[in-house]
């Protein structure tokens, strides 16, 4: 789990003012607020492992800063 300071330090040494939707639900499950789970996956492999973990159905969403 990355805490919360990291989450942050990393979105300031990118420049960012916004956080992507995986650093804003990990914020929100450190705050103790029930979210749904959510995995980032940089591979088509890695995406296919997450979805058997996972079990089906599952949503793939596209993370990209454009």
């Amino acid at each position: 789990m990355v805490v919360k300071q990291q989450i942050i330090d990393k979105a300031r040494s990118e420049s960012r003012t916004l956080l992507t939707e995986v650093e804003s639900k990990e914020l929100i499950r450190q705050a103790g607020i029930s979210v749904s789970d959510t995995r980032l996956a940089t591979s088509r492999e890695e995406a296919t492992s997450m979805s058997k973990q996972f079990g089906f159905p599952v949503v793939l969403k596209i993370a990209s800063p454009d």
